[in-house]
């Protein structure tokens, strides 16, 4: 074997071995992101997270719990990767700040507000029942969110790495809410030419994942693939239908999200890489 070769051989086992250490307890873990790392609707509301709609089971919770992390929770329902650098939400400031010098790991679930797809999902569902004034993204607008997606992730994991040089980073996608066919339900009552174009957006929101973690070598919560199977129409689904069963201790149900099974098994899925 070359010198070459064996450096590089060297640094793999080293990053390999790196990549399996489990986190110290006590450890200063932070997770970020918007309503689906949030949980709003799950479990047990934490009543300290105002409007941001925090559940105490979410994944990074469970997580926390799992590891005897110290955990940061910031992620609040709505935000976008400007929530996260620039500006916070609801009197919280922007999240990034919550990540000092001193994190270990942190989480990561943005970006699918940056791009409108819930509130699309919730626009094509508008528009199949029949009424007016329903707000769908067109195209172009779709076209222009999708292609700046990768540079924003990029400038939220920048920021990361800034302030915590030795946090693990963890990217966590989108559980997907329409199967590969595309089919609809009572559920999920979409037209199927709207029906085809989420499941598309979805795929197209994954790949943006998928490549930001490789580009930027860190870890991804594949939520696409786990969530495969349990799709908003699939018996046993990872998030809810339209007309979710209300959850004591909420405002009201929160249709299109996460619901706890979902959040068990992004959990599980984290706690594995971990």
């Amino acid at each position: 074997m070359t010198r070459h070769r064996k450096t590089a051989a060297a640094l793999f086992l080293a990053l390999a071995g790196m990549a399996g250490v489990a986190m110290a307890q006590g450890a200063r873990y932070v997770s970020m992101g918007s309503s689906y790392a949030a949980g709003p609707g799950v479990g047990t509301r934490d009543t300290a997270s105002g409007e941001c709609g925090r559940s105490l089971s979410n994944y990074a919770r469970t997580v926390a719990a799992r590891h005897r992390l110290e955990l940061v929770d910031v992620a609040c329902s709505g935000a976008t990767t400007e929530n996260i650098l620039a500006h916070g939400q609801h009197g919280f400031p922007a999240q990034v700040e919550a990540v000092t010098a001193d994190t270990r790991l942190v989480s990561i679930l943005i970006g699918g507000n940056d791009i409108a797809y819930v509130g699309d999902l919730f626009g094509t569902t508008c528009r199949a029942a029949g009424k007016q004034g329903c707000k769908v993204s067109d195209e172009a607008q779709l076209e222009r969110r999708l292609a700046a997606l990768p540079a924003a992730l990029d400038r939220v994991i920048g920021a990361v790495r800034s302030r915590a040089p030795q946090a693990r980073i963890v990217l966590v996608g989108y559980l997907p809410g329409l199967a590969d066919d595309g089919a609809a339900c009572a559920a999920l009552p979409l037209a199927p030419e709207d029906a085809r174009r989420m499941r598309e957006t979805e795929r197209r929101l994954a790949r943006v994942f998928d490549e930001t973690a490789r580009r930027q070598r860190i870890d991804l919560v594949p939520a696409a693939a786990i969530g495969a199977g349990h799709e908003i129409c699939a018996p046993a689904n990872y998030l809810t239908g339209i007309h979710p069963a209300r959850v004591e201790g909420w405002k009201e149900p929160v249709a299109y999200h996460p619901n706890q099974a979902g959040m068990d098994r992004v959990a599980q899925e984290f706690d594995r890489i971990l």
